[in-house]
């Protein structure tokens, strides 16, 4: 074999060897950095949709690791500020990652069913079919606002307890833009769905039941209940959003707790200085005021 067939030989097969050796998972290498399949996804997930196709994402994602690895020949990295900044951005991260690894579990859909069948009994909320018309009050109002506004609901009111229909009072007079047009009809509302004030107000409300004028952080009221107040169990995906958020508050409360026990904290107020001296004694008052 000739020399030079040799050389091509040995060049292919160390060529071979090194596609072989080489991670399949590794896109790009940008100076002395691998960029994973998983960066460019991390990347692509936290750019704006519509940010280009994967190749444009690799390009921009290219563009960021070689800022990077000139930072990292600058000598940045040992640079006080930011190395706060980069155990900051760890820090973050592994406890993102430790909270998503607790709620796993508990904000599943099985977990979730479950919750909503154990506590069905509990679940129960009113709701009542009312209509209204608003006297709106500005935020602030002051005093004589607040009786000019309750001097017209007042007119309102007798109009409608003086023969004149609801709606044709509601279209004419409400301050409500999104109901007036319908007479006053605000369908069926359900408690928690609007003011405390006023759903306890259209509750205490027979079938039929014109109100006296009543105020709320909006403005002065005047309603009608179209229909008995009655108990309702929501359906699952009605409450969904809530049980989920239910228990993500018990599962990071858990967690919480569970580290509190079993890592141990050691605070050294006075590598603070000032800073460190003045939280001390603000702590200190706070004890003796409790």
């Amino acid at each position: 074999m000739s020399i030079h067939r040799a050389l091509a030989v040995g060049v292919l097969v160390l060529a071979v060897q090194a596609t072989a050796c080489r991670d399949p998972e590794v896109v790009a290498r940008v100076g002395h950095t691998d960029l994973r399949n998983e960066d460019l996804q991390d990347f692509t997930s936290r750019r704006a949709p519509g940010a280009g196709e994967m190749n444009a994402q690799l390009d921009a994602l290219i563009s960021r690791a070689r800022l990077a690895e000139h930072a990292t020949g600058l000598g940045l990295r040992t640079r006080p500020d930011i190395r706060a900044r980069l155990a900051a951005a760890q820090r973050e991260v592994l406890a993102q990652a430790a909270l998503e690894e607790a709620l796993r579990g508990a904000t599943d859909e099985t977990a979730l069913r479950e919750r909503y069948a154990a506590g069905r009994d509990t679940l129960a909320r009113r709701q009542v079919q009312v209509r209204h018309l608003l006297v709106r009050l500005s935020p602030g109002a002051d005093d004589a606002e607040r009786r000019r506004a309750r001097d017209r609901a007042s007119l309102l009111h007798a109009r409608i307890t003086g023969g004149e229909s609801f709606e044709a009072v509601a279209r004419e007079a409400s301050q409500d833009e999104a109901s007036s047009q319908r007479g006053g009809s605000l369908g069926i509302v359900r408690e928690g769905q609007v003011h405390p004030s006023f759903f306890e107000a259209v509750a205490a409300l027979g079938k039929d039941e014109l109100s006296k004028p009543f105020e709320t952080p909006f403005g002065v009221h005047v309603a009608q209940a179209l229909a008995p107040v009655e108990s309702v169990v929501p359906s699952f995906d009605e409450l969904r959003g809530v049980l989920a958020a239910q228990a993500r508050r018990e599962a990071e409360a858990r967690l919480s707790k569970e580290l509190e026990e079993r890592i141990k904290v050691t605070r050294f107020p006075e590598a603070l200085g000032s800073q460190g001296k003045s939280a001390q004694d603000a702590a200190v008052k706070r004890g003796d005021e409790g």
